[in-house]
C-alpha cells in the first residue's frame, strides 16, 4: 500500500478548522435550538415562503386559427382480393422463389446468388467469364427442375455445367 502524502497547507487549514470549531463551542451549554421546516410549503434561499398556486391552470394558452376543409365524398371501391396467378410450368421453372429440398439445388441458388451479387457491384467487361458462369447455371437450374420439385436420378448426369 502506497502512504498518502498531503500537501503541509492543506493539513494546516484542516488542523485550524478543527480547533475553531472546538473552542467556539460553549461545552456547558447544550445545543437544544431545533428549527422545524413548515410542511407543505416551498422556501427560497433565505428562507421565505414561496407561493404555490392551487388551481390547475395551463402555463401556455395556444388556439389554432380554424381550417377551412373542403370535403369531398370518399368513394371507397369494394375490395377485391385477386387470386394470384398460377405460373406455368415454364416459370415454375425457371423461378428462384422456392427451392427445392436438394443439396445440388441449394448449392446452384447460393452460387447464382454470389454471381449476381458480384455482377451488381463490379465491372461487367472485367468479370465476363462470371457473366458466362451465370448463364450456365441458370440453365442448369431450369434442367435439374429446382424450381420445382428437384431433379432426378438422370438429371445431375446429364444437367451438369461442363467447361
Amino acid at each position: 500500500m502506497s502512504a498518502q502524502r498531503y500537501h503541509p497547507l492543506t493539513s494546516i487549514i484542516a488542523l485550524s478548522l478543527c480547533c475553531v470549531c472546538v473552542f467556539a463551542a460553549d461545552p456547558e451549554q447544550p445545543i437544544t435550538e431545533t428549527h422545524t421546516l413548515p410542511q407543505n410549503v416551498a422556501l427560497d434561499s433565505e428562507g421565505n415562503p414561496i407561493v404555490i398556486p392551487t388551481g390547475d391552470k395551463a402555463a401556455l394558452n395556444y388556439h389554432a386559427a380554424p381550417v377551412q376543409s373542403i370535403s369531398q365524398p370518399v368513394v371507397t371501391k369494394p375490395l377485391r382480393k385477386s387470386k394470384p396467378k398460377k405460373r406455368s410450368r415454364k416459370q415454375q421453372l425457371a423461378s428462384r422463389d422456392s427451392v427445392a429440398d436438394n443439396p445440388s439445388c441449394r448449392w446452384l441458388n447460393k452460387r447464382m446468388r454470389h454471381l449476381e451479387k458480384t455482377l451488381k457491384t463490379g465491372n461487367t467487361k472485367q468479370f465476363g467469364y462470371q457473366y458466362d458462369e451465370l448463364q450456365a447455371r441458370q440453365s442448369e437450374w431450369v434442367c435439374m427442375k429446382c424450381g420445382a420439385e428437384g431433379p432426378n436420378q438422370d438429371d445431375h448426369n446429364r444437367c451438369q455445367y461442363r467447361r
